[in-house]
């Protein structure tokens, strides 16, 4: 395990208290974007899947902490939208901005849907009315994917600067 765990810990409690006390207060269309699902899938695209994944599992246990969901169910849920798409990305176009929002797009309806069969195995209900929030939820992540993916992308060039040889 690389000491990537060791800036994800701090990175992912603090989004997970920034989107649990602020985001969920001013929802956008309707809807509260799912920012740690987010954060764990660009740094998937900027990493790799094996990283991706790890940043997934400790997203889905700061958004468990946060909701009445069981432990364990979030983690599941992001690890398959963080790991489904990252899967397809050596089919895909190398860094394209548009291939992170269709990544955003695909990894949210993967991690919803695992997310609502293991709600449904745990005996929470979920109901079919949560399908009107789909749509708005999938445009709001692919534009919110953009903004995340710059300033990652921007923060891992500045941390890691290219070798320069003579």
């Amino acid at each position: 395990m690389g000491n990537h765990v060791y800036v994800a810990l701090p990175v992912m409690a603090m989004l997970a208290i920034l989107q649990s006390s602020v985001l969920s207060r001013f929802p956008v269309l309707g809807v509260v974007p799912q920012l740690l699902f987010l954060v764990a899938l660009v740094w998937g695209i900027a990493r790799g899947i094996e990283e991706g994944l790890i940043w997934a599992f400790i997203a889905g246990l700061f958004a468990d902490l946060f909701s009445i969901a069981p432990l364990g169910v979030s983690s599941l849920a992001f690890m398959a939208g963080v790991g489904g798409p990252l899967l397809l990305q050596r089919a895909l176009p190398p860094r394209r901005l548009p291939v992170a929002m269709f990544m955003a797009m695909l990894g949210t309806l993967v991690y919803l849907a695992v997310y609502a069969v293991a709600l449904r195995l745990f005996g929470f209900g979920a109901s079919l009315s949560g399908l009107t929030e789909l749509l708005p939820l999938l445009a709001v992540h692919a534009v919110l994917i953009l903004p995340i993916y710059l300033l990652m992308d921007s923060m891992l060039r500045a941390l890691r600067p290219r070798r320069v040889e003579f």
